[in-house]
């Protein structure tokens, strides 16, 4: 999981949540198969254009390793970089012991002079249609 996670991420990435144990390179392949057997390919006639522009897409079938990331840069509207050292240091703190509360957990932290970045790895095989259609929520 570490190399996974290091090979989308270039920077200094302090890992969290004891994420070793949870990749197995063997149960992706099982789990990319299953979803190849179970979702459609994109050869089918369609009904509508939506379905045929998305097509494509469903030849492609699976995604491996979605990740996400963000940027905190600004602790109760002041920036980061405009903190003293030492407020910095606290509000660093009480942002990295409070990652947990995240809902989705992350899996690492870089702490920068301006900002914190935070990495997630969100699933190591995704069907394409699902991954499009529950990426709509991101955009709220």
């Amino acid at each position: 999981m570490i190399e996974q996670v290091k090979k989308y991420y270039n920077g200094k990435l302090t890992l969290i949540n004891n994420i070793q144990g949870e990749y197995e390179q063997e149960e992706i392949s099982i789990k990319e198969k299953r979803l190849m057997n179970t979702s459609q390919f994109g050869d089918e006639p369609y009904d509508s254009i939506d379905e045929e522009e998305f097509a494509v897409l469903e030849d492609i079938n699976t995604l491996k390793n979605l990740m996400a990331f963000a940027e905190i840069n600004s602790f109760k509207e002041i920036l980061l970089v405009d903190m003293t050292e030492n407020e910095r240091y606290e509000v660093t703190q009480r942002i990295i012991n409070n990652l947990d509360k995240f809902h989705v957990k992350p899996v690492g932290y870089e702490i920068k002079k301006d900002s914190i970045v935070i990495a997630w790895y969100l699933n190591s095989v995704i069907n394409t249609f699902t991954f499009s259609d529950q990426s709509t929520a991101l955009n709220d």
